[in-house]
């Protein structure tokens, strides 16, 4: 068993065990021990940022009877009313029957009671003007700023986040070499620089970037944390520790605290 040197993130909460995305995945990932919890966001047709992996609603959610979603149904169609009126719980297990599409506002105020990080997914990073400034507003007036992260792949984002705010967290995730590695350490002190990579598995085979090896991990050192996604397997993991030294460990909820 590699040492307990490392966080272990929760990717959209525990999602093997509860819906994903939802209060209740979130909660469950703090009661098992989690340090971190990835999360995604979406916007509905009102301007309200609510927490979904898919631009649709039809995988993860279903009619308040039970019945399946029309097909294709955007969350971006849906006011928020609307999409508060869906169930994001019975798709998954019965138990969470009623279970309702969380508001940015409400996982906020479970971050700041339950003192744990939320991540952003770096989807964020193509909101457009209105909906970023919404999103900002609403960490300011949750007084949430300590407990969050941003995903970033590029430098732009990563300007804009830290223009508002300068002491957040800042979750790097695009391509890793010489030039990129340089180019975000001089925007974002070491503190608070999480640099990610993934791990070669089947996990993360659909993703072209580098996965994580010896050199990244030692050049991402020098400038911050190493996180490393999506580690499902006790191998994985402890190599992802002994031999990259991972600060920061991202799991769909397979590898528990």
């Amino acid at each position: 068993m590699a040492d307990k040197t490392y966080i272990l993130e929760a990717h959209r909460g525990v999602g093997t065990d509860a819906p994903e995305n939802t209060l209740a995945a979130l909660r469950l990932a703090k009661e098992q021990g989690y340090g971190m919890i990835e999360v995604d966001t979406k916007f509905t047709s009102d301007g309200r940022c609510v927490l979904l992996h898919d631009n649709t609603v039809n995988r993860t959610g279903r009619n308040a009877d039970g019945s399946e979603i029309a097909p294709d149904t955007k969350i971006s169609s849906l006011t928020f009313d609307e999409a508060r009126a869906l169930d994001f719980g019975a798709a998954k297990d019965a138990k969470y029957k009623g279970e309702k599409i969380p508001s940015l506002e409400e996982i906020l105020a479970f971050a700041v009671e339950e003192k744990i990080p939320l991540k952003f997914d770096n989807v964020l990073a193509s909101a457009d003007d209105a909906q970023l400034e919404s999103f900002f507003s609403t960490v300011e007036n949750c007084m949430a700023v300590e407990y969050i992260g941003f995903t970033a792949f590029d430098t732009g984002f990563i300007k804009k986040v830290l223009a508002r705010f300068p002491t957040v967290q800042i979750h790097y995730d695009g391509p890793v070499n010489d030039d990129t590695l340089a180019e975000v350490s001089e925007l974002v002190p070491k503190s608070q620089l999480t640099v990610w990579m993934r791990y070669d598995n089947a996990a993360t085979s659909w993703n072209t970037t580098l996965p994580v090896n010896k050199e990244s991990a030692e050049k991402i050192h020098k400038i911050g944390r190493l996180g490393v996604w999506i580690i499902r397997e006790e191998s994985e993991l402890q190599d992802a520790v002994n031999l990259y030294g991972a600060d920061v460990i991202e799991t769909d909820g397979t590898l528990k605290p």
